[in-house]
């Protein structure tokens, strides 16, 4: 059972504290989010309060207004995995997916109606043990009467008009963890150690040296850093680009910050820079490319995690930018920033700032460049046709005995080992590469397209790796164990159906939205005993030849 002491959101410690970017609500008003993340992430190891979080959170761009973004907690929360987040105010809860998660040890964030007026008065919990058809939940506002150690279930608090637990839970998020690592031994400060300042206001304070590394908090400008190098190894680093020191601040904690935002100097607010003398090569005068620094990442078609995916960049694939070179180095590294790309298929979108990296040399040709004049060739003298050649008859190739799938973006990463690193890559593959699955097929057919998984397979020439499960569908003509072609047609019975690459309720997952009435073709075998099920799931293919999987309580046989 997940165990985890309660927080009150309207605790007097803090329920008047603003709530996240904003000037109006209060912690105490509209925190039950938050504090229920706060409950979740302190029963995986963390030690927070709903005020630590809410200062962390904002640090980490976590807040629109009032509105926190639980998918932002894993980044001050080192540990826990966003999974996403499932709707069902018009639909029963995801019971069965509760009930497994709860037998596991793992906890809930449940959303609920607080009171029995009309309409959806949303307020959050964490469900964490089951009795009979109810849950027990930790209650994030204190009611009179309530104690820590007080057991309290759903249905006796919020459950109006007689619902069911179905109908009484109107929302879920999954936020899964492991308890965090132990905190790093702090390092002795060199004796000959040399003192820097921050030479911007809000420098990142980083628990590791990258742009991923968990934001610890943000310094102010001219705040006074120890760097916990050498004197001659730190020097030859301050101002640097692209390169990370370790520091201890003026509270003794210890992390990493980017050398090329220190000074050695106390930055003088007021002091005009003086004329140079000879011309100066700045950051933005250098020309430069953007390449990811993870694989898989997300190109959208506007700056908001909710927008529509246009494509995963792989690890290395160069983009440029549809913004100013110095807007572009401004927001590099950034968190909540959004940069305007382009890569060198033409395709344009936004990225997560900091998820890229600058590389120098010169960006791939932005869209819609001119080209150079072609002198049009000499028209050639015409000759007599002669009858064509007809082509020998070409045997076809054999079917795919066993299971395979093919990439669905250019150059997928194949591996050594089910990680990124630049160590364990054999090569990248184009695009529609046949490749054989080298595992259990009934484990490989469980991953296909689903986020976070790696398929072990081999190449023609019996090579054996791994490649990201989300980046490959099943080979035509594979044989799965499953109908392929499909006997059974469906049709969706409402507008906006979700066709998602697994069964996971979040925006990484999103294929398309189909329109009401659409015909798409089951491709498993037992489907006809889904059809219609609340809880149950669909492998389907629509008329396009997208393939991923659907609700089945929003089909119908066609």
């Amino acid at each position: 059972m997940f165990e985890t002491d309660a927080l009150y959101q309207n605790d007097p410690k803090w329920k008047n504290v603003k709530l996240g970017n904003q000037n109006t609500e209060t912690i105490g008003s509209w925190g039950c989010l938050m504090t229920s993340m706060t409950m979740v992430a302190n029963g995986y190891g963390f030690n927070e309060t709903p005020e630590s979080i809410n200062e962390k959170m904002k640090a980490a761009g976590g807040f629109q207004e009032a509105l926190i973004i639980p998918a932002v907690l894993p980044s001050v929360c080192p540990g826990l995995v966003y999974k996403g987040y499932q709707p069902c105010e018009d639909t029963p809860a995801p019971l069965d997916q509760i009930d497994a998660a709860i037998a596991a040890g793992k906890p809930v964030i449940a959303q609920v109606d607080w009171s029995p007026k009309a309409g959806l008065q949303t307020h959050w919990i964490v469900l964490y043990d089951k009795e009979g058809d109810d849950y027990y939940m930790k209650d994030p506002y204190r009611y009179s009467g309530d104690a820590p150690d007080k057991k309290i279930k759903v249905l006796d608090r919020y459950t109006h008009g007689g619902k069911k637990i179905s109908n009484a839970i109107t929302g879920v998020i999954w936020i899964e963890g492991s308890t965090p690592p132990k905190p790093k031994p702090k390092v002795p400060v060199p004796a000959d150690a040399l003192t820097v300042y921050a030479a911007v206001d809000g420098l990142a304070f980083r628990n590791d040296p990258s742009v991923a590394g968990a934001l610890l908090k943000r310094l102010p400008l001219n705040a006074k850093l120890i760097i916990l190098e050498s004197r001659a190894d730190a020097d030859a680093k301050v101002g640097a680009d692209g390169l990370w020191i370790p520091i201890q601040d003026s509270t003794g904690d210890q992390g990493y910050t980017a050398s090329w935002y220190v000074s050695k100097t106390v930055v003088d607010e007021e002091a005009e820079p003086p004329e140079p003398k000879t011309p100066v090569v700045t950051p933005d005068d250098v020309e430069f490319f953007l390449i990811p620094i993870a694989d898989g990442l997300a190109v959208r078609a506007s700056a908001d995690f909710n927008a529509e995916l246009i494509k995963r960049a792989p690890l290395n694939t160069e983009f440029g930018y549809l913004e100013s070179r110095a807007d572009v180095n401004k927001k590099v590294g950034v968190v909540n920033q959004w940069i305007n790309v382009y890569d060198a298929s033409g395709d344009q979108g936004y990225v997560a700032a900091w998820y890229v990296t600058r590389k120098a040399g010169t960006p791939p040709p932005a869209p819609g460049s001119a080209a150079k004049p072609v002198t049009p060739p000499a028209q050639p003298k015409p000759v007599t046709p002669t009858p064509p050649v007809q082509p020998k008859p070409v045997t076809p190739p054999a079917p795919i005995k066993g299971l395979a799938v093919v990439p669905t973006i250019e150059g997928l990463a194949f591996r050594t080992q089910p990680l990124v690193t630049d160590a364990n890559l054999i090569k990248r593959l184009p695009l529609n590469t046949t490749l054989e699955i080298d595992e259990p097929e009934a484990q490989a057919k469980n991953k296909i397209g689903v986020d976070g998984q790696w398929l072990k397979v081999k190449d023609s020439s019996g090579k054996s790796g791994y490649v990201a499960s989300w980046y490959v569908k099943l080979a035509t003509g594979a044989s799965s164990g499953e109908s392929q072609g499909g006997s059974l047609n469906l049709r969706t019975t409402t507008e906006g159906v979700a066709l998602r690459r697994s069964t996971v309720v979040n925006d990484q997952s999103l294929i398309k939205r189909l329109p009401d009435g659409s015909i798409v073709i089951a491709l498993e075998a037992d489907a006809a005993s889904k059809v219609g099920v609340n809880g149950e799931w669909l492998r389907v293919r629509d008329n396009s030849g997208a393939e991923g999987y659907l609700a089945a309580w929003y089909v119908e046989k066609a």
